[in-house]
């Protein structure tokens, strides 16, 4: 067993060449830190359009035993690139044991927030668990679609039928597979800001700085790292498309949007679909969607390995009893209390994540309580 001794914080940008030595052997010995958020280049790429982005060096006497990337908030700190980063974790030995109180004494925070966490947790953390899902096509994209139309014959067959409705309606989509342009990012954004109007959640993308991450990404390119996306079009329109983070032979969906008008027809899952069987003949062995809950998701992955949602404080965290606070105040039933202060510590963690201004962080948090107790007193009423 190995334990931390001591911390140094660094910035992204100061990572060395013996640094991402040492990290590719932590990632080449860990099997559960797979796919592109784990990687140094990832960090690298990303750590200048952070605002307040570090690195933690962890070591074991003079030795290296572990890094962490994050980002500080006050006397929060996050994984570095939350609310976006869907994964993290300490990217260190397998068997290094972490005194999380200790390390966050060591980063002058108070608390850690995460919310996909991979790899060993202070089991005093308040914390939710997940499943990751993934499309395995280490058999081919025939063997994986077989596989599923199998387990979930009625929606293959609807995915069938809109199929056809888009040959007859269109004479079919035209997929391309590309580099990830400003163009395309911000025409993908301008759906996504949209959907957050229409449901409520708030715009990750207001900040800014959320947005230059993914423009600074998308200039980032090295063997087998980088974003790509998938997009179908209709005689030159933009249909769909699809952000993907890509490194080796894994691929992360990331952010996913279609035009409304074509809605009716599913362009999104049928996009997925045919960027799978198209990434699958350029060597792409595993597909992850994320461990959100959307049901698409179910049908078309199996569950792998689990990640965490929560927190870990040294002392009282204040967000957490505001929470406490508002969700008794609100006049919901007592079964669905669990659920409606899980709601809100996400739209908490997103908000301080992104709004690094005190106005930002005030208007944010002060929309995100109208729309809690108007939805409240709507749920009640009815």
């Amino acid at each position: 067993m190995v334990r931390h001794s001591r911390v140094d914080i660094i910035k992204p940008d100061q990572l060395n060449a013996e640094d991402v030595r040492v990290w590719q052997g932590f990632m080449a010995e860990r099997d559960d830190l797979i796919g592109p958020y784990f990687d140094v280049r990832y960090v690298m790429a990303i750590g200048q359009s952070v605002p307040k982005a570090f690195v933690a060096r962890l070591y074991d006497g003079d030795r290296i035993a572990g890094y962490f990337p994050f980002q500080r908030r006050g006397r929060t700190i996050q994984p570095l690139g939350a609310p976006l980063t869907d994964y993290h974790g300490i990217i260190g030995e397998r068997d290094l044991e972490v005194d999380f109180k200790a390390l966050l004494k060591s980063l002058g925070a108070q608390h850690l927030v995460f919310q996909g966490w991979v790899g060993p947790m202070n089991p005093a953390a308040r914390t939710t668990h997940h499943i990751r899902r993934i499309a395995d096509l280490t058999h081919g994209y025939d063997a994986w679609f077989e596989a599923q139309k199998a387990e979930h014959h009625k929606f293959f067959k609807n995915i069938g039928r809109c199929t056809r409705n888009v040959e007859k309606d269109f004479g079919g989509f035209e997929f391309s597979w590309e580099m990830a342009t400003s163009a395309i990012i911000e025409w993908i954004i301008e759906q996504k800001r949209l959907q957050y109007k229409r449901s409520g959640l708030h715009d990750v993308f207001t900040c800014g700085w959320t947005l230059t991450l993914l423009k600074t990404l998308a200039d980032y390119q090295d063997q087998g790292f980088g974003l790509r996306v998938g997009v179908f079009r209709n005689k030159g329109d933009l249909v769909a498309a699809e952000i993907c983070l890509v490194k080796g032979d894994n691929l992360h969906f990331w952010f996913p949007a279609y035009a409304e008008s074509y809605g009716r027809y599913s362009p999104g899952i049928l996009l997925s679909m045919r960027i799978m069987q198209h990434v699958e003949a350029l060597g792409v062995k595993r597909v992850d969607f994320g461990c959100g809950g959307e049901q698409y998701k179910h049908v078309l992955t199996t569950p792998e390995r689990a990640c965490l949602e929560g927190v870990v404080s040294s002392v009282p965290s204040v967000g957490e009893m505001l929470l406490d606070q508002l969700v008794e105040i609100l006049p919901v039933m007592k079964h669905r209390i669990k659920n409606v202060r899980l709601s809100l510590r996400r739209r908490f963690n997103i908000i301080q994540a992104c709004e690094v201004s005190a106005s930002g962080w005030l208007k944010a948090m002060g929309g995100t309580a109208r729309r809690a107790l108007s939805r409240a007193a709507n749920d009640q009423a009815a």
